[in-house]
């Protein structure tokens, strides 16, 4: 079996995996990200938590087919070089972390988005195995995703597509950080959902919600173990959320006529209590033709999605 090393790096965590072809997880490793400390500092934590698995797993590099990892921010996944900051990582941008990888451990790296290499991990190993294309969205403290399309991942003119949470539903709505208005991530984001919740809870409104925590500690898990409890106010905060995602989708599913939609992300352990709005607002706005085919299903990888997407990353690029 050929193994890779995979590396899913996050704001509060790096996680490395030696991954088999067949997506099982032989080793891992951990490191804080401690970003405050700069972007040689997040290098490092790559650095360690990759040869500890390397390490743990027994193999020698040379048996390794490659690296591929994960970043937050836009990437150019053809030279492996950042071209945006990433959230809370200070100096990544200009960063050619597939060079200085490859400096390390001295075999073929990969890099890639972390929300496209989760939306690969699903495709190649999760809830859209075997579909011919997949709209991976994840929904969490933004909304991000993935597009990949007769199998092969989008990236767009300058690495910048799949930026889902950035479809404006109001022209009228509520002002982004990015510029916009009335992007879907102010809509049906965890802080969104949290945010329409604390302010039912702080009008008085009879609600399981009020005696899980103070308003101000509200999260959208809080909403989504209320609602699987049969909260009413917190299944309806939830239905409204999906109602509005589903209207974004819609739109997706007119345009690209994908056989899988993934739903991923925190907000995703809510189930059908937001599944089921994106499946009928999708159903009821997008054309019959595009949605004949068409599943609309929660991932399947959960933590591990950014770590098998970057090893998926590496299989699918050395074929052959």
């Amino acid at each position: 079996m050929r193994f890779a090393l995979a590396i899913d790096l996050g704001g509060t965590k790096v996680a490395a995996a030696i991954v088999g072809e067949d997506g099982t997880i032989v080793a891992r490793a951990t490191r804080p990200t401690e970003a405050q400390k700069g972007g040689d500092w997040v290098l490092n934590r790559i650095k360690e938590a990759a040869l500890e698995a390397l390490e743990t797993s027994k193999l020698h590099p040379a048996q390794l087919v490659g690296v591929g990892m994960g970043t937050p921010g836009v990437v150019d996944s053809e030279k492996g070089v950042m071209l945006s900051e990433a959230v809370n990582i200070p100096e990544w941008k200009g960063r050619n972390l597939k060079a200085e990888l490859e400096r390390v451990l001295g075999i073929p790296t990969f890099v890639e988005n972390d929300a496209n290499a989760a939306g690969l991990g699903e495709f190649v190993f999760g809830a859209g195995k075997g579909a011919k294309s997949l709209v991976f969205v994840a929904v969490g403290t933004g909304i991000g995703g993935a597009v990949i399309i007769n199998g092969e991942l989008v990236h767009g003119a300058s690495f910048a597509a799949g930026e889902l949470g950035h479809i404006s539903i109001d022209p009228n709505g509520l002002k982004c950080g990015c510029g916009n208005y009335g992007c879907i991530e102010l809509y049906a984001s965890g802080p969104a959902i949290a945010q329409r919740a604390r302010e039912f809870v702080l009008a008085g409104v009879d609600t399981k919600l009020a005696s899980m925590c103070s308003p101000e500690e509200l999260t959208a898990e809080h909403v989504a173990k209320a609602a699987q409890e049969g909260d009413f106010l917190a299944q309806s905060v939830l239905a409204e959320s999906g109602r509005l995602l589903g209207v974004a989708l819609a739109g997706i599913v007119n345009l690209l006529n994908p056989d899988c939609i993934v739903i991923g992300g925190g907000v995703a352990q809510a189930g059908d209590w937001l599944l089921e709005p994106i499946r009928w607002e999708v159903k009821r706005r997008a054309l019959p033709d595009a949605t004949k085919a068409l599943q609309i299903v929660p991932a399947a990888l959960g933590t591990n999605a950014g770590v098998l997407g970057a090893a998926a990353l590496v299989f699918r690029s050395v074929q052959g």
